[in-house]
């Protein structure tokens, strides 16, 4: 379904630390355990990709609004970046086809049934998160967005790793990333919203009806569905 494109003129790094275990904050985490990945198909045919991982001894799921593909199975190009970004860093060529697996990721760890792509489990990554916030029918809205995949053991991306250039430093942007989220004391994205606004509406535990009046979103809010039984080829 999904397979690693290797030109190096397609795969670029794009100028721009997370401190907790649950990756819920913007900054970049180390040493995730990549357990598994996770295929979440609309009823529209847009779908999603989701990850299953371990940092720090605790497991989670981390929506990371990969979106691979748009209402009607059109391609997600930022999202099919990503992947295959994914896949240069873990060496893989082809991510095959979604299985159905069991998972603990419902309501307190409740097993759940989800979409998997098979032989990828106990992968250790590098990962950059930004939360994002924006306002969706006067309520706002909060999504963790992956940035940027690192290779664990060196911090390579995989612009680097398929670079020719014996000048290009390995691990190179994950220095700058890595500074410049040490020096940025909120490296929030907002979109018509005030990160005062945010920091309230956090606080009072975020209510509903607390944007802006009148407020939308450009983008409609989707709704996944549990994975079909069978899987079609890539789209």
């Amino acid at each position: 379904m999904f397979k690693k494109n290797a030109n190096k003129e397609t795969v670029k790094d794009f100028e721009g630390g997370g401190n907790n275990d649950y990756l819920s904050q913007t900054g970049i985490y180390q040493d995730v355990t990549l357990k598994a990945v996770i295929f979440d198909e609309a009823a529209n045919g847009g779908a999603v990709i989701n990850f299953f991982v371990e940092h720090n001894g605790v497991d989670q799921i981390v929506y990371g609004d990969l979106r691979v593909y748009n209402k009607g199975g059109k391609d997600n190009k930022i999202g099919q970046e990503k992947i295959n970004e994914l896949l240069i860093i873990l060496d893989v060529d082809d991510l095959g086809e979604p299985e159905e697996m069991d998972l603990p990721i419902g309501k307190k760890k409740a097993m759940k049934t989800v979409a998997v792509f098979p032989g990828i489990e106990d992968e250790e990554i590098t990962v950059r998160l930004r939360n994002e916030y924006s306002t969706w029918n006067g309520n706002i809205q909060e999504k963790s967005a992956i940035q940027k995949f690192y290779r664990n053991s060196d911090k390579a991306t995989a612009a680097e790793i398929l670079s020719e250039d014996e000048d290009i430093q390995l691990g190179g942007k994950f220095e700058k990333d890595f500074e410049y989220d040490a020096e940025t004391p909120d490296g929030n994205k907002y979109d018509e919203i005030t990160p005062a606004q945010v920091s309230a509406w956090i606080k009072a535990k975020r209510p509903k009806g607390t944007a802006s009046a009148g407020a939308t979103s450009s983008a409609s809010k989707p709704s996944f569905n549990k994975p079909k039984k069978k899987f079609g080829g890539a789209k």
